[in-house]
């Protein structure tokens, strides 16, 4: 089969005749991709035990990169450190202090290495570390690499695959919130299959919310299996990745977005993020919980699990239970010899009421010793979110 896009000098390909077009000749591919999956923020730490260091020229290999893991930060100046691997760099999630500018690396990552951060802040360093990470992998990787050279020869690529998302509700009050959730959602595609219990929600007015995502409504009686509301939604829904979310939790515009990242560097059958930070709404605190990231772990949080299609229905599909069906889900991908991957914890806040979830907790269990990182009154959302009027608890 003859190529659509030829990168290199020399001969100009002629028209072929099973594309009955000239494959596109690029002689300026831009900087050479980074394999993100050899290249990725897998192995992060949000402590350190060495200050910042200079940046070095070498070779950005996986041994560089563990080596760099401990440092609070690299300073790098821009106008003379090779751009590539600058570009790995970030990919990597290594926290830089940039200075000058490159043409080669892209805008989207440039801004994100200007912004000001206090690196001896530990949520502020691993913010930065998102940011500039996320940018790279949008902008540098191989996908992005082969996206952006499809995109000039006007021919189609499938960057990431669609999602659809699982959404169960049996609170009528959460629908507006949970729907400006998904809708301020970024550089996705989505399809929202909605299951409700006892109670009817007009399609055409949830599709409004939601910027013109598509939408399915499945009803369901009150006494329904929570599995089977979620099983149910799972059937019907087009995506090739389908992700579960809750109806009363904070997700920021890119938390789905970062899940398809994480997703293509690590190769996972689930991946997710950690219950990380918690609104305890009964105490009026937000807690922040030093769950480890970027590691494959047994356990994500279960308003954030992305499963691929294939994975959910060779397991099953959703138990028929009314409680840990999420824990349940994870044993089982676990027991079959599937992988699930957390990623980083700064897109989502849990929110934990005195009623109305599947698994009721004492929410001093949140605040163990061992497990508390940090502690705020009030709700405090972590910088990834972005919040608007009605989403204050």
């Amino acid at each position: 089969m003859p190529p659509d896009v030829v990168v290199g000098r020399g001969r100009h390909p002629e028209v072929h005749a099973v594309i009955d077009r000239a494959p596109l000749v690029v002689t300026d591919p831009g900087l050479e991709p980074i394999d993100e999956q050899v290249v990725n923020p897998r192995g992060w730490r949000k402590d350190w035990d060495e200050p910042v260091r200079d940046f070095v020229p070498g070779r950005l290999t996986e041994r560089a990169i563990r080596e760099l893991r401990g440092v609070r930060g690299l300073r790098v100046d821009l106008t003379t450190a090779d751009p590539r691997t600058v570009a790995g760099l970030a990919m990597a999630g290594i926290p830089l202090l940039a200075t000058g500018t490159n043409a080669a690396l892209s805008e989207e990552l440039t801004t994100a290495l200007a912004t000001k951060n206090d690196l001896d802040d530990p949520l502020a360093r691993e913010q930065h570390s998102v940011t500039t990470r996320r940018a790279a992998l949008d902008t540098h990787s191989t996908l992005a690499w082969r996206r952006d050279l499809a995109d000039r020869a006007g021919v189609r690529f499938v960057a990431q695959p669609g999602v659809s998302v699982l959404l169960a509700t049996m609170r009528p009050h959460q629908l507006d919130f949970a729907m400006r959730q998904l809708a301020r959602q970024q550089g996705v595609e989505l399809q929202v299959v909605l299951g409700t219990h006892a109670r009817t929600v007009d399609e055409d007015e949830v599709r409004a919310r939601l910027n013109g995502h598509e939408v399915i409504v499945r009803p369901h009686d009150k006494d329904a299996f929570f599995g089977d509301v979620l099983n149910d939604a799972a059937t019907v829904a087009d995506g090739d990745v389908l992700l579960k979310v809750d109806d009363d939790d904070w997700y920021s515009p890119h938390a789905i977005h970062d899940l398809l990242l994480a997703r293509r560097y690590t190769g996972a059958e689930v991946v997710g993020m950690p219950s990380e930070f918690v609104y305890l709404e009964e105490l009026g605190v937000t807690a922040r919980r030093n769950h480890p990231t970027e590691i494959h772990n047994r356990f994500v949080a279960g308003g954030t699990i992305m499963i691929d299609r294939r994975v959910l229905r060779s397991v099953g599909g959703f138990r028929r239970a009314r409680r840990f069906v999420d824990a349940q889900l994870l044993n089982a991908v676990e027991a079959s010899g599937g992988r699930i991957y957390r990623t980083h914890g700064l897109g989502y806040v849990l929110r934990r009421t005195a009623s109305g979830h599947t698994r009721q907790s004492d929410p001093e269990s949140f605040r163990k010793p061992e497990i508390l990182e940090r502690e705020w009154p009030g709700f405090h959302a972590p910088p990834e979110l972005v919040l608007e009027e009605g989403d204050l608890p």
